[in-house]
């Protein structure tokens, strides 16, 4: 997985994302969009946008869910062409792939329905494990 940012006329090159904080990306760089690949062969392109920058947050730098729209799509499910699709059968009856898509997905999937408490515990987790650990010094 990797970023890169929208302006790349600068010479900002893609990064590897599991070694890099978005919060190092703006210090760094300035960048206030940044676009986000995952899942290269379904190519999802997120555009991640810094609407503002809270200083001396109790967060350090670590995931903190603001708001949440919409539910994410199902695994391996082509992409975002490949979602409209799903979205249009499972929605649909009449549609030649509505019971096949139906079936295939997650049961009575709404794509407007979220479960908050279950992003909260995810981010949640993200937090704990990118959380900074004490160094215990050993005296010798």
């Amino acid at each position: 997985m990797g970023y890169s940012l929208s302006d790349n006329d600068y010479g900002h090159q893609p990064r590897d994302a599991s070694n890099t904080r978005l919060c190092d990306i703006v210090r760094e760089t300035g960048a206030k969009t940044i676009h986000y690949l995952h899942d290269f062969g379904e190519s999802w392109d997120h555009v991640i946008k810094l609407e503002k920058w809270f200083e001396n947050t109790t967060s350090e730098g670590l995931p903190l869910l603001l708001e949440a729209a919409g539910r994410c799509p199902p695994e391996d499910v082509g992409g975002a062409p490949g979602y409209a699709e799903y979205l249009d059968a499972i929605s649909d009856p009449a549609h030649p792939e509505h019971e096949h898509m139906r079936l295939w997905g997650p049961d009575r999937f709404d794509p407007n329905v979220i479960d908050r408490k279950a992003l909260e515990a995810v981010v949640n987790a993200l937090s704990d494990v990118w959380k900074p650990r004490r160094r215990i010094t050993r005296s010798k």
